[in-house]
């Protein structure tokens, strides 16, 4: 999974990307011109576990890979994407609208002031518009070739959607209509949050730059916290940053914090393999059928499908082995379209 972090120059993007992701890119008041990518291991003690089991050769985490995409250079004061970044966001499951909410008088806002809401408003706006410039040129070739099909009344639809001011995310869609947008990559379709970089003066305060009622507003979640001081934190030992944290009253690990904000705004779950070789956890979205996941490990899994064997993390760990699990009959073979849960252990039996 792939997540696209944007905002505002000086918003201190680059510093919460390093305070999620322990990395150490340069930061400042003008920042680099290049992205910064790194990856994030999701932590997830079932794992650590079934590793303690099976005495693995390998171990391996879900993973996400977190893009801090650079604000377009020598745009407009209220503009933050060039075809740099569009490019770059195309490929993003869901992006995260870093909005600033602190002072810093060393470091000027571009449009001057600090207001999250007209922010949070301009960049969706933004979003909107590249969606609707795209939408607007394959209408009129669409016309242009007498093709008034069913991806045209589609696309009407998006486009009257956002005439009104609303981000395709929120139009009302069927699976079919899904899969006829997706090679589009719409922005404003993709599922975002807000995560509001604070100032230590705010910790402790309610809500001190109305934040939350921005995000209420444009129906989006937020994440909060002090992107400078967690950044410092972050990059303490690991022994010492839990005390630090306790004392400063910083609370949860902004890595847990965020990953479980991306893993709820995108509608995620893990699934399990477990054996000698490896204990791995997959990532895949709720819903997901038995089929489609075997093709997450590899795509002649999926074309060779027969069965999956599959029993609960619970189930298992009550069990102690895979046998006894088979003994109590807490293992199943299931089918095609059996949707994967969160915490099932799959073994795929297939045939190619």
């Amino acid at each position: 999974m792939k997540v696209g972090m944007i905002g505002f120059a000086r918003s201190g993007k680059t510093t919460v990307f390093n305070a999620i992701t322990g990395a150490a890119a340069e930061v400042g008041a003008y920042g680099s011109r290049d992205a910064n990518i790194a990856v994030i291991k999701v932590p997830d003690p079932r794992v650590d576990k079934l590793a303690g089991i099976y005495k693995p050769k390998k171990k391996t985490f879900a993973e996400f890979e977190f893009v801090d995409i650079a604000p377009a250079e020598g745009a407009e004061p209220d503009k933050t994407l060039d075809n740099a970044a569009l490019n770059l966001l195309k490929n993003a499951d869901a992006l995260v609208h870093v909005v600033r909410a602190f002072d810093d008088e060393n470091v000027v806002h571009p449009l001057n002031s600090v207001n999250p809401a007209r922010d949070v408003k301009a960049l969706e706006e933004e979003l909107q518009i590249t969606d609707f410039i795209i939408i607007e040129k394959r209408i009129e070739r669409l016309e242009k070739e007498h093709r008034k099909n069913q991806e045209y009344e589609l696309l009407t639809r998006c486009k009257e959607h956002l005439e009104k001011g609303n981000p395709l995310r929120t139009l009302d869609i069927n699976a079919q209509e899904e899969t006829l947008l997706r090679s589009f990559t719409f922005l404003s379709q993709k599922p975002m949050m807000l995560l509001g970089n604070y100032g230590e003066d705010a910790i402790g305060k309610d809500d001190p730059a109305h934040m939350r009622e921005a995000a209420a507003k444009h129906e989006l979640q937020l994440i909060e916290l002090c992107g400078k001081l967690e950044m410092e934190v972050s990059q303490l030992p690991t022994e010492e940053q839990l005390a630090f944290r306790d004392e400063l009253g910083l609370g949860e690990e902004s890595r847990m914090r965020f990953i479980q904000f991306a893993y709820d705004m995108l509608g995620l779950i893990s699934f399990l393999t477990a054996g000698e070789p490896e204990v791995r956890a997959w990532t895949i979205r709720k819903g997901t059928h038995a089929v489609d996941a075997a093709g997450v490990i590899h795509s002649d899994i999926k074309r060779g499908f027969i069965r999956a064997e599959t029993v609960a993390y619970d189930d298992f760990i009550e069990a102690g082995t895979m046998a006894k699990a088979k003994e109590k009959g807490k293992v199943r073979l299931e089918g095609k379209d059996y949707i994967v849960k969160d915490g099932d252990m799959l073994l795929f039996r297939f045939n190619v």
